[in-house]
């Protein structure tokens, strides 16, 4: 039998070291993880190169290989039933995933996330679907420092300032538009968790995270620039049972199979990062 390489072993140890780094930042217990299904692993290769949505050619597979707008999740509504679907997407805007996330509900399938499952994708597509798989290339990550208080926010943006009275009130009544946009997006986010029955936790503690992190850093960028990992611990304490095949897939910034995204970001914490371009106001 031939023995393992050394760069084989290297690997094995940090993809343990991660692990267990990973389970003792959310205080859950080490997951379990499915083995590698080499017919999802063909699929998945032939969705990752696809560009749309559509049927994968010879399957009974849908691939939705999308960002998250009307003309490509109507588009998934219109397709008859499948066997599967395998989601990858960049992310979109919080309340139109809202709606996508009804028509997963509506058609039934399977899902599977591979590859780069960003922004929306995370936080609303990811908590909503009953019959969930986890493909060993995904990447899932949440976009945005988004439960911030109206004073935390006030503050982020000027430097630990805080706000008078009325600003307070400003904000209360709903004239703070800047405010009352990004608090939108909280809202939805909070009202698709309490619909979907997952604890509004699956967010916050991933929010607590980045706010963490970013304020150590001692360079501030806007909060919808910072960027948080889920792992899958996270995913196995929010979810459960709604997890129904989970490979080994990204668990962090260093893990060795996050290949595309070392490139373009800079960490500032373990499963925190901010992408290259909105990193410069640092510099």
């Amino acid at each position: 039998m031939a023995c393992p390489s050394r760069r084989n072993i290297a690997l094995s140890i940090g993809a343990v070291c991660i692990s267990l780094f990973a389970n003792a930042q959310t205080g859950a217990e080490a997951p379990v993880f499915d083995e590698n299904d080499a017919e999802l692993d063909q699929l998945v290769e032939d969705c990752l190169s696809m560009d749309g949505v559509g049927f994968i050619e010879g399957s009974q597979t849908i691939c939705y290989n999308a960002a998250i707008f009307p003309a490509e999740f109507l588009a998934l509504a219109e397709l008859p039933p499948a066997d599967q679907i395998i989601i990858s997407s960049p992310g979109g805007n919080v309340a139109t995933a809202r709606i996508m996330s009804r028509i997963l509900d509506e058609r039934g399938e399977p899902v599977t996330i591979a590859g780069q499952c960003m922004s929306a994708c995370a936080m609303v597509l990811v908590p909503g679907i009953d019959d969930l798989r986890i493909d060993n290339t995904a990447h899932i990550s949440v976009h945005g420092m988004v439960m911030l208080s109206f004073p935390e926010w006030y503050g982020w943006q000027r430097n630990g300032e805080e706000p008078g009275q009325t600003d307070l009130m400003t904000a209360a009544m709903g004239y703070n538009f800047p405010y009352t946009l990004y608090r939108s997006g909280k809202d939805h986010m909070t009202a698709h968790l309490e619909g979907q029955s997952v604890d509004r936790d699956y967010i916050q503690t991933v929010h607590d995270r980045m706010y963490t992190d970013a304020k150590a850093h001692g360079c501030r960028v806007d909060p919808d620039e910072y960027w948080g990992m889920i792992d899958a611990a996270h995913l196995q304490k929010y979810l459960g049972d709604r997890i129904t095949h989970m490979e080994r897939f990204i668990q962090s910034w260093d893990d060795p199979a996050n290949n595309i995204y070392k490139d373009i970001t800079t960490p500032i914490g373990s499963q925190t990062y901010i992408f290259d371009s909105d990193y410069t106001a640092c510099e």
